[in-house]
C-alpha cells in the first residue's frame, strides 16, 4: 500500500493540474445550467455531469490532502531525527 501512495504522491503535480481541469469542468457546468430547461435529457446529463465532477473532485482533493500530510509526517520525522542525532 506504501508503494501505491509513494507514486501517488510521486505525481502530485499531475493531480494540481487535473484538480484545475475539474474545477474549470464545474465552472462551465455551473454557468450551463441556466441554460437548460428542468426536466429535458440535458437537465439530467447536467446533474449527472455535476455527479461525476463531484466524485472527482473528492477523490483529486482527498489524494492531495493525504500527500500533503504524510509529507508534513515525514518532515517532521526527518527533523526529529537530526535533533535526536545532534546531541
Amino acid at each position: 500500500m506504501d508503494r501505491l501512495w509513494d507514486w501517488l504522491c510521486g505525481v502530485t503535480p499531475l493531480w494540481r493540474i487535473t484538480l484545475a481541469v475539474i474545477m474549470i469542468l464545474l465552472t462551465i457546468s455551473v454557468f450551463s445550467v441556466g441554460f437548460v430547461e428542468s426536466g429535458t435529457d440535458s437537465y439530467y446529463i447536467t446533474l449527472f455531469n455535476f455527479v461525476v465532477l463531484g466524485v472527482l473532485l473528492a477523490g483529486n482533493v482527498s489524494i492531495l490532502y493525504r500527500c500533503k500530510v504524510g509529507r508534513e509526517r515525514e518532515l517532521e520525522r526527518a527533523k526529529e531525527l537530526e535533533t535526536f542525532e545532534g546531541e
